[in-house]
């Protein structure tokens, strides 16, 4: 690995350490009293949701950049987006942490015909994020490196990034209707069981000689 790759892969962790700290320090530091922290602790599980998005996205780059070796320009562009979408990614997760804190504390009139904007900003987000991480593995598999076991595990996670694509749009196409936009969160529930289902019925394994044989 060359020093070049090595300060991107350090860029890359220190943006998303940032993302998080963003996070965190957006909620006004220390609470004045009882009614703050109290909306602050309200708020605590919507920040772990939250945590654990941007870590997955952190886990996948990491991953794909093991499979990526020394990587091309597509990669490092890739990376780079990724990079810059996951900064801006902070405000609408912010949000969504805040009017969750609302809601729990009896507040949730102050977000009353804006929680339609902002699944739709938080859907958008995420699918263009999830979109650059299927690139970022579709790119890895360029590697000539990368024996035929890595490339269906590579081809692998490019699918079930663009399960995570499309559920977000269908997602945030549900918040431009009224009626709709109370399901537009549901339908994230359906991942356990659509990337389920391809895990369970995709061969991440290479066939073996004795297995072709047979």
């Amino acid at each position: 690995m060359t020093s070049g790759q090595q300060r991107l892969d350090a860029f890359t962790d220190a943006a998303f350490a940032f993302a998080v700290t963003l996070m965190v320090a957006g909620t006004g530091g220390m609470a004045p009293d009882y009614r703050q922290l109290e909306a602050a602790l309200a708020g605590a599980p919507s920040f772990v949701i939250a945590f654990a998005l941007i870590a997955m996205f952190w886990l996948a780059h990491v991953r794909a950049r093991r499979m990526a070796g020394d990587g091309d320009w597509r990669f490092l562009l890739l990376t780079l987006a990724l990079v810059f979408t996951v900064l801006l990614y902070v405000h609408p997760l912010r949000a969504m942490a805040s009017s969750f804190a609302a809601f729990v504390s009896g507040n949730a009139d102050d977000y009353d015909g804006r929680l339609g904007q902002m699944f739709a900003l938080y859907g958008a987000g995420f699918v263009l994020m999830s979109v650059l991480t299927a690139g970022l593995f579709h790119t890895a598999r360029r590697n000539p490196a990368l024996d035929a076991q890595g490339q269906r595990e590579a081809y692998g996670q490019v699918i079930i990034w663009a399960i995570l694509a499309a559920t977000g749009i269908v997602s945030t196409a549900l918040t431009f209707f009224r009626n709709t936009v109370p399901f537009a969160p549901m339908v994230y529930a359906t991942l356990p069981l659509t990337i389920g289902l391809f895990a369970a019925r995709y061969r991440w394994a290479e066939p073996t000689e004795q297995g072709n044989e047979a």
